[in-house]
């Protein structure tokens, strides 16, 4: 399914350190999205208001964000609990970076 940005937020905006956006593996996950398609969708939980809360690929979610992406392909979960998380991505492909 594909979600405008604007209808998509950061569940956990205190995760991230001050130079995120500095590290190897943001800068990866940056040039993979600028050379090809998303990959793995993005999970996320719908909240009460109609919108979507990030709870996993928040690198995706801010590389995209800063390439400019209208929206993003996602897969709604019912929670964001670790073990739901990890039951959704198993399936998702590793990407060298």
């Amino acid at each position: 399914m594909r979600v405008p940005i604007s209808q998509l937020y950061l569940k956990n905006k205190t995760i991230h350190i001050p130079n995120q956006k500095e590290t190897k593996l943001y800068q990866g996950v940056l040039k993979s999205l600028a050379n090809g398609p998303q990959i793995n969708p993005l999970l996320v939980v719908k909240d009460s208001a109609g919108k979507y809360a990030v709870v996993y690929g928040n690198n995706r979610f801010l590389a995209g964000s800063e390439l400019g992406f209208k929206e993003f392909e996602v897969r709604v979960i019912p929670d964001g609990e670790p073990k739901t998380i990890l039951a959704n991505c198993k399936d998702y492909k590793t990407v060298k970076l």
